[in-house]
C-alpha cells in the first residue's frame, strides 16, 4: 500500500510495479491457505499508467480496496482459530465418550509386531519362497511363533513353580535309612555327615532331628506330606520354640533348596539351635 500511495504523485512507476504483480497472493487465514487473484490490481495499475491525470483518485480506490481485503483476512483468521479452538473441544468431547475410549494409537505390541513380521517377509524374500509375497502367511508364522513361545514359556513357570521351595516336601530319612528312624539316630547320622565334609547334607539330617523330636514331644505328628513352611507355621509366636526353629528352617532353606553354600560353621550354628530346642 506504500508503493501505492507514491503512485498520486509518481504515477509514472505504475507500469514498473505492474510488471512485480504477482498474479495471485496467497493470503494465510488462521489455519488456512487461500489463493486471491490479483487481476483486478494489475487493471487498475495499468488504467493509472495509461490515464495519470486521475492518478490520485485511481490510486486511492486500489489502497480502500486493499484495506478492506486486508480486514476480511484479519477477520477469516480470528474466525477460523475460534473454529479450530472449537473443533478441537469438540473432539476431546467426543473422545471421551465410552464407546471412543478403547481408541488409541499403536501399541507397543503393534510396533513391535510390525518390526517382526517385517523381519519375517525380508527373511522369507532372502530364502527365495513364495510365500514372503502373502501377508497372511507372515503373520500365520508369526502367531505361530509367538504361541509356541507362550506355551514353552508357560511350561517353564509351571516347572519352576513346582519346583520352588514352598512346593518341596521334607524328606526326612537318613541315608539308606528307614523313614521311620528316630530322632537320635539321625542326629547321629547328621554327626556323621559333617564329619565327612557333607555339611549340606549334615544340615538337612539336623532339621529332620528338629521336626522328629518336636513331634515326640506332641508338638505335631510328623507327615512327610506336610513342607518346612507348614511345620513352622504349626509353631504359635509365644511358644519357645519359635525363635529357634524359625532359625534353623531359614537356614535349612538357604543350603538346601537355594544352594547357598554350606560348611562347618552353618553346621555347628544349626546344632546350636536344636541345643536351644533340647535335642543335641
Amino acid at each position: 500500500m506504500t508503493s501505492l500511495g507514491a503512485l498520486k504523485s509518481h504515477p509514472g512507476q505504475a507500469a514498473a510495479l505492474r510488471r512485480q504483480l504477482a498474479p495471485e497472493w496467497i493470503v494465510q487465514a488462521g489455519s488456512r491457505r487461500i489463493n486471491v487473484p490479483m487481476e483486478w490490481l494489475g487493471s487498475g495499475l495499468d488504467s493509472l499508467d495509461s490515464n495519470p491525470k486521475s492518478a490520485t483518485k485511481t490510486a486511492e480506490g486500489l489502497i480502500a480496496r486493499l484495506q478492506a481485503m486486508k480486514q476480511e483476512a484479519n477477520s477469516a483468521g480470528a474466525v477460523s482459530e475460534h473454529i479450530d479452538l472449537v473443533a478441537r473441544e469438540d473432539l476431546k468431547e467426543v473422545l471421551a465418550l465410552r464407546e471412543f475410549r478403547g481408541i488409541h494409537g499403536p501399541t507397543w505390541f503393534d510396533q513391535t509386531s510390525f518390526r517382526v513380521r517385517r523381519w519375517l517377509s525380508k527373511w522369507l524374500l532372502r530364502l527365495n519362497l513364495t510365500a514372503a509375497s502373502h501377508p497372511g502367511i507372515t503373520n500365520f508364522i508369526f502367531w505361530a511363533v509367538l504361541i509356541v513361545g507362550g506355551c514353552c514359556l508357560f511350561i517353564w513357570m509351571l516347572q519352576e513353580l513346582l519346583h520352588s521351595p514352598g512346593a518341596k516336601r521334607v524328606r526326612l530319612s537318613a541315608p539308606g535309612g528307614p523313614a521311620a528312624i528316630s530322632w537320635k539316630e539321625m542326629l547321629d547320622s547328621a554327626q556323621k555327615s559333617a564329619a565327612a565334609g557333607d555339611y549340606r547334607e549334615a544340615i538337612r539330617l539336623a532339621y529332620g532331628v528338629a521336626i522328629r523330636s518336636l513331634g515326640d514331644a506332641g508338638l505335631w505328628t510328623v507327615d512327610d506330606a506336610r513342607t518346612h513352611r507348614e511345620y513352622l507355621r504349626m509353631v504359635r509366636r509365644d511358644q519357645p520354640q519359635r525363635e529357634p526353629m524359625t532359625a534353623l528352617t531359614r537356614q535349612f532353606e538357604l543350603i538346601w533348596y537355594a544352594g547357598a553354600a554350606s560348611s562347618a560353621t552353618d553346621f555347628e550354628s544349626a546344632m546350636a539351635q536344636l541345643e536351644k530346642l533340647g535335642c543335641a
